[in-house]
């Protein structure tokens, strides 16, 4: 049987180290695009990390009405959505960014938490793009603030 308050604490805890990273981050390196050697900054990272937080929650939503498609999802149409993410956040304001981040996450929760059965399929898309998606990202973080090894 899935733990799903398990599920739900690994991803609070992976949320809060994310969340710290980012607030460390100064205004004035928000959009520095030294994040990851592909030129991503930390608000390039932050919308991307939203987007698949809002896509999550579309996706569970999809799996309790019963309209999942497992099938959907390959690597390069992860890898298309990636760029096309990065290629919008580039000219997205700071603030407007921002503004997501928060309401993504709770879409993601709320149709986490809706579920009646927690499937391995809803498993994958909320650890994929919740606690084990953060925890990466929270490294590049960190590096990007010269913090030392956590």
């Amino acid at each position: 049987m899935i733990d799903r308050e398990r599920l739900l604490r690994e991803e609070d805890v992976a949320w809060r180290l994310l969340a710290e990273r980012f607030d460390a981050v100064p205004e004035s390196r928000f959009g520095e695009p030294a994040l990851t050697p592909e030129g991503w900054s930390p608000k390039d990272a932050m919308f991307h990390i939203s987007g698949w937080m809002a896509d999550c929650g579309e996706q569970l939503t999809r799996m309790r009405a019963g309209r999942f498609d497992p099938g959907e999802e390959s690597r390069e149409s992860i890898e298309r959505q990636n760029l096309a993410w990065f290629e919008a956040s580039r000219s997205m304001p700071s603030g407007d960014v921002r503004a997501g981040f928060v309401p993504s996450r709770l879409r993601m929760l709320e149709a986490f938490r809706a579920l009646e059965e927690v499937s391995p399929d809803a498993v994958e898309w909320f650890e994929e793009s919740g606690a084990l998606h953060y925890a990466s990202h929270a490294e590049d973080l960190r590096r990007f603030l010269g913090e030392g090894d956590t």
